[in-house]
């Protein structure tokens, strides 16, 4: 076995992988890579990362004064003596290789596993490089199958050449399996034994790039304003729980200066109070969904490279990822009222791998025109936005009414048993009124004979537009209330689409629903 370069990498790796694509020998003959180590750094990575774990067992120690320190000092010694001799041992036993077939992982201390990924079934293999990585020169790689509801690989870590590299090399595999299947498909073309020669390598082929957007730091910024959100509110008053903050000394900090004077009047008026409150959570909630939105999106480029989608972004963790284009299974633009009115819109992909953190859904354009959408989709030959849309029937607005304050009513009564005097909640009628025709005109539906669209929301608003010969299914249903009234809904479904989550719209006349369905399975089965 060949010892790891200095960067913890096997020199020759790729000049085997070149010599046995050039070989063209079968694949079943093809010997597999030498196995290869993480790179060294990876053992001092994961010592810093066990720190705060040390520090937090040793905070006993540091203060002093503490009757029962002497267990904690006892229990990091321990800890240092297991863990450290842990870490080493993890590293001298983990290997990877490529095969010309799969990506081999053998890891485990004292249960031994072997992961053998499929070199066909990656659809994406992420970089990733967090603050301390990209001090050391190191990456994390992360692989993803179609399907996968984790991450089938990591390699945690290795040098970013050698992470690019990887994926250089995984690439140009799929590209030589796919070339071989297209042969074998095609006998009456295909030379004979004695005539045929090596093809081409897929590594020799240039990769041709098409930057199709980039966003810059203003970009970034406008997106994090448009993104405000309750989560990292909730997340703020959790962490400000957990410490318990006095919360007269954090108002007395929050109003020095010529802000003083206000704190004797929140003092005195509980109103006055409520209304700083609440302005200070929108405010923080808005600040913090722009700092998360540029670190998530900083420098966001979105490129085209062969027959696959580049992302690259971050501030303090970079990242870099693929999308396949054939494992694409539809497009999904995003956007609210806010963003609509001042041209804004998200355009997200749904791909067949789900994973726990996208859920199968990835986003190509985080913040973008109508415009810089219409040219990524005519870039990848995607379905373009539809000219024109149908509505759905009108009494949606009755059968919404009827569902909302039946809820509204049932919801009253029963708080009403234990609270009197909130009858006044029943004003909340004419708002129902008012979102049951916007709700209206926001359903629309849109075919053509390569993709069907749909279209729905009122403050979250989506359009789905899903390629007929990405579709799985479709289909219409009703329960008793829809056939009553003669309407349905319809469905699309598409592979990996996650439930609750796939192209629906209800409450569209029966006779129009099934004639769009019997018209969306007659174009699938002539694609």
């Amino acid at each position: 076995m060949e010892a790891p370069g200095n960067d913890g990498s096997i020199p020759g790796m790729r000049a085997v992988a070149d010599s046995e694509i050039d070989s063209g020998t079968s694949q079943t003959q093809q010997a597999p890579m030498e196995p290869k180590r993480l790179h060294p750094l990876t053992m001092v990575q994961r010592v810093i990362v066990s720190l705060p774990a040390l520090v937090f067992i040793m905070l006993p120690v540091l203060r002093g004064g503490d009757s029962t320190a002497w267990f904690n000092l006892v229990f990091g010694a321990m800890y240092l003596v297991f863990i450290v001799p842990w870490i080493a041992l993890h590293y001298l036993r983990f290997r990877y290789w490529i095969t010309p077939k799969e990506l081999v992982i053998h890891s485990g201390v004292l249960t031994r596993r072997r992961r053998n990924i499929p070199v066909e079934r990656v659809q994406n293999i992420e970089i990733e490089q967090a603050p301390l990585q990209r001090m050391l020169g190191t990456a994390k790689v992360i692989v993803y199958t179609a399907g996968s509801a984790r991450a089938e690989g990591v390699l945690e870590y290795v040098s970013l050449d050698e992470a690019r590299e990887i994926r250089t090399i995984v690439r140009d595999l799929q590209q030589q399996l796919q070339q071989a299947d297209t042969s074998a498909t095609s006998p009456a073309s295909a030379p004979t034994v004695a005539e045929s020669t090596p093809a081409t390598p897929a590594a020799s082929t240039p990769h041709g790039s098409d930057l199709l957007i980039a966003m810059d730091g203003k970009r970034v910024f406008l997106a994090g304003a448009f993104r405000f959100s309750l989560v990292y509110l909730a997340v703020i008053f959790s962490f400000l729980q957990y410490i318990e903050p006095d919360p007269t000394l954090l108002v007395s900090w929050l109003m020095r200066g010529p802000l003083e004077p206000l704190e004797a009047r929140i003092d005195a008026s509980p109103v006055i109070a409520v209304i700083f409150g609440a302005i200070g959570a929108v405010s923080l909630g808005w600040l913090t969904g722009i700092l998360v939105t540029f670190n998530r999106y900083h420098r966001f480029k979105l490129e085209l490279i062969g027959d696959k989608l580049h992302r690259s972004h971050g501030l303090l963790t970079l990242k870099e990822g693929t999308i396949p284009l054939s494992r694409v299974q539809s497009w999904i633009l995003r956007t609210n009222p806010l963003m609509e009115a001042f041209g804004w819109v998200r355009l997200e992909v749904q791909t067949m791998g789900i994973n726990i953190d996208q859920s199968g859904y990835q986003v190509a354009i985080p913040f973008g025109r109508m415009e810089e959408v219409a040219h990524v989709l005519a870039a990848v030959q995607a379905p373009v936005m539809p000219a024109s849309w149908s509505p759905v029937s009108k009494l949606t607005i009755r059968r919404f009414l009827v569902r909302s304050h039946v809820s509204l009513f049932t919801i009253i009564g029963i708080i009403q048993i234990w609270w009197s005097g909130i009858w006044w909640f029943a004003a909340l009628s004419p708002l129902l009124v008012v979102w049951s025709i916007l709700r209206f005109r926001g359903m629309r539906v849109a075919d053509d004979s390569s993709w069907i669209a749909m279209r729905k929301g009122v403050i979250r608003r989506q359009t789905w537009m899903v390629p007929i010969g990405k579709m799985q299914t479709a289909g219409w249903y009703a329960n008793w209330f829809q056939r009553r009234l003669g309407l349905a809904s319809i469905y699309v479904d598409t592979a990996g689409a996650s439930s609750g989550r796939s192209a629906e719209l209800p409450d569209i006349e029966f006779a129009r629903a099934e004639a769009i369905v019997t018209r969306t399975y007659d174009r699938f089965q002539s694609v």
